[in-house]
């Protein structure tokens, strides 16, 4: 997974920054996917980061690869969040530096975006608010897989392929 600059660099801020030991907190959360065609050959993916009540830290920031053409549009983030994604670029982040939209224990949010690409097994990391930070990582359903939309010509050929095939079936039944 190709982590976007910035996040590597809160990351490593958070890690070596401020030369503070803090008492690292125990981070539970889930990340679930809801996948849906959309019009257009767009395929919609809306993701839950759902921070556990037992949960001793909130969430920070959500990290997702995807597919380098995954062609990401519409992207939706809860109020008080941002991302970050260049086309081609990987991956796309969600954050917040904006300490009243941290996903609080006990409380979920949603994340969303459009895409032309299908869905693919893809790597992902949820951050907590700690120092150093407290990571989950997983796998989950992500752009991945370009669906191909079939050309005219690609279609032309396959009409006469099967019209081919049909006339030598038509003279060898009746040869």
């Amino acid at each position: 997974m190709t982590i976007p600059a910035r996040a590597v660099a809160v990351l490593l801020a958070l890690s070596v920054g401020w030369g503070a030991s803090t008492a690292r907190g125990e981070f539970v959360a889930t990340l679930a996917v809801a996948v849906s065609p959309e019009a257009g050959g767009l395929t919609r993916y809306e993701y839950t980061v759902a921070v556990d009540s037992t949960s001793t830290l909130p969430a920070v920031q959500f990290d997702l690869a995807v597919a380098d053409d995954a062609d990401l549009q519409t992207v939706e983030t809860p109020t008080g969040w941002s991302f970050d994604y260049d086309a081609g670029g990987g991956s796309i982040s969600f954050f917040t530096d904006d300490a009243d939209a941290l996903i609080a224990p006990g409380s979920s949010a949603s994340f969303a975006f459009l895409s032309r690409s299908g869905p693919s097994a893809m790597d992902y990391f949820l951050v907590g608010d700690s120092i150093p930070p407290a990571l989950i990582e997983g796998v989950i359903a992500a752009p991945g897989v370009a669906i191909p939309e079939p050309s005219s010509w690609a279609l032309s050929l396959a009409a006469v392929g099967i019209g081919l095939l049909g006339a030598r079936r038509g003279r060898a039944v009746r040869g």
